[in-house]
């Protein structure tokens, strides 16, 4: 999934000391899943309704640091690429859920062991008039894999035979199972049976590249965007660092018709406040609502002023324990304390102490809307803390336990002797609340005492996380596709996240985790993300879920058909129009 930094979304899984106050990053799925919801009047659809003249739309974005579809590392990256690339598909939302189309691909077929994938490319044509063709997706897998690139998002493409090989040095590019048939016929081999690669394949990474112009221009590809071409609805117009970008319709895609917007305005906002009167004024035309402002403009929704809509975010955010050197306490290598601190949380009390009661207290790994197999994870999956709350509903039954486990530890059980220490980064109010609430909470519940570490910067932050000057900090994850394992796989011992994930390592997880390399059988994989879940959540407390993520977005009345994806793009533009305003 995608790194966040310690404060916001950058690549690979969502790394945050911070989690739920920062956007979303992820790939796009191929299956609908988790539906969203009308938080307010209005209709963001509307097929019979007149366009206005005037086809342009206003969004906010901080400034890209690349356009390098293989380099992608954050989410505005994805908010503009998708639109101006294409890959094999495109994610739209139709009655509140995810409706993945073919794009790049007319149709693909899987052969009878489930290991060979046959795409059948559409004609289309990159801005300069050439062809999109096979080897342009080849010569991109080749590039996001090449160990000399160093680029976040290779490890998706781990599944396909030899690219993990190469990518760790063992193995050549001509080992890596990706293949033009011909111009119009494009071929994967994965090592095994797995029910989440095509969405895998939707992520912007996979996407095709001009190799002729990646040999021409090198690294000065990756910031000028007139040196790149564009095989999507959109090319960028034109480009002020730091300031604004512009799209205008591609003539040469395939489905340059049904693109009716002449005009996409991405302006950097700096701040909350700002963005807030920007979209009064009707200056911004939709936005992804923070907790700042959610509440406030959920009313004017209410009023008709806006069209809101809420979704499940893929997002879960937890409190992370030093189990690398057990902490300046020496405490957070034992179950028992670390489980004893998880049920001493209050998350009702967090989630509307800390996000104004706007997300959804969690007692699990994954979050909603993440599907396993053609069935919603958490639909069919008990939260494991709850059934372990309920146990030591009491909190004097939690304190007992924590003595317990302090016992075993120090010979001691006295929780005025111990104290803990809760690492920061703080550039906000809301930081701030989060760490004192985690202090008093733990204060009062178990009688100890809490330092706050707090750290203004994100340089600080690491260092102070690397050097282990902590127990425990809050941490955010957020998935790269809709199956449970992209929650899962940072948590197996080998996986390389460790240092993220307080060090984590458990015999069964890992067992768990190997078998399912190879298991295709869909109600088997569901039991075995089951198991995993309550190992990781209860059964040896290796981490203290928070709250799940919600995303909600406020739009104009006269936006219609806006699609919010749950993956990928946060705004998907291409048959957006304007009428009514």
């Amino acid at each position: 999934m995608a790194i966040y930094n310690e404060r916001g979304c950058v690549s690979r899984r969502a790394f945050i000391s911070g989690a739920l106050s920062v956007g979303a990053l992820s790939a796009l799925a191929l299956s609908g899943c988790g539906g969203s919801k009308q938080v307010a009047s209005g209709s963001a659809s509307d097929a019979n309704a007149k366009l206005d003249s005037k086809q342009e739309l206003n969004l906010d974005y901080t400034d890209l640091q690349t356009l390098d579809v293989n380099d992608i590392r954050n989410s505005n990256e994805f908010l503009v690429l998708s639109q101006v690339q294409e890959g094999l598909f495109r994610t739209f939302t139709k009655d509140g859920k995810d409706d993945v189309q073919n794009a790049g691909c007319e149709s693909y077929d899987v052969s009878d062991d489930k290991l060979t994938y046959t795409f059948h490319l559409r004609k289309n044509s990159w801005s300069d008039g050439q062809p999109v063709v096979a080897q342009d997706y080849v010569d991109s897998l080749l590039r996001l894999v090449n160990p000399d690139n160093g680029f976040s998002y290779s490890y998706m493409a781990a599944d396909i035979v030899g690219a993990q090989d190469y990518m760790d040095g063992k193995g050549s590019a001509d080992a890596v199972a990706v293949k033009a048939v011909d111009d119009y016929t494009l071929e994967y081999k994965i090592v095994a049976p797995i029910p989440f690669f095509t969405a895998k394949l939707a992520n912007v990474c996979f996407f095709p590249v001009r190799k002729d112009l990646v040999d021409k221009y090198g690294k000065d590809m990756a910031n000028d965007y007139t040196k790149q071409v564009y095989n999507g609805p959109f090319v960028i117009s034109d480009r002020v660092l730091d300031n604004s970008l512009t799209l205008k319709p591609n003539d040469k895609y395939w489905d340059a018709k049904n693109v009716k917007l002449t005009k996409v305005t991405y302006t950097v906002v700096a701040e909350e406040a700002t963005k807030s009167q920007l979209l009064s004024s009707k200056q911004l035309d939709a936005v992804k609502a923070t907790t700042e402002y959610t509440t406030k403009w959920q009313k004017e929704a209410d009023a008709g002023k806006l069209v809101g809509v809420e979704r499940p975010d893929v997002l879960v955010d937890y409190l992370s324990f030093n189990m690398h050197t057990g902490g300046p306490s020496g405490l957070m290598n034992n179950e028992k304390v670390r489980l004893a601190l998880s049920l001493a949380i209050d998350r009702d009390d967090f989630n509307k102490a800390i996000f104004s009661g706007l997300y959804k207290p969690a007692y699990g790994l994954v979050p909603d809307g993440i599907k396993s197999g053609d069935k919603v994870f958490r639909d069919v999956t008990d939260e494991p803390l709850k059934a372990v709350e309920k146990k030591y509903k009491d909190k004097k039954a939690v304190v007992a336990l924590f003595k317990e486990g302090l016992k075993e530890v120090t010979g001691s059980d006295d929780p005025k002797a111990v104290t803990f220490t809760i690492l920061g980064q703080v550039t906000s109010t809301q930081d701030k609340n989060r760490l004192e609430w985690f202090q008093q909470e733990f204060e009062n519940v178990l009688g100890v005492k809490v330092n706050i570490n707090s750290q203004s910067e994100s340089a600080s932050f690491v260092s102070e996380r690397n050097a282990n000057n902590y127990d425990f900090y809050v941490m955010g994850w957020m998935g790269d596709f809709s199956d449970p394992v992209t929650f899962m796989d940072c948590w197996f011992t080998t996986s390389g996240y460790a240092k993220f994930m307080g060090g984590y390592s458990n015999a069964d997880f890992d067992k768990d985790y190997d078998s399912l390399q190879t298991m295709s059988d869909e109600d088997e994989r569901l039991q075995t993300y089951q198991r995993m879940e309550k190992n990781l959540v209860a059964d040896h407390a290796g981490m203290a879920p928070l709250v799940y993520g919600v995303k909600y977005v406020f739009n104009q009345t006269y936006v219609k058909d806006l699609s919010l994806p749950q993956f990928g793009t946060d705004f998907e533009v291409s048959r957006t129009f304007i009428s009514g305003k």
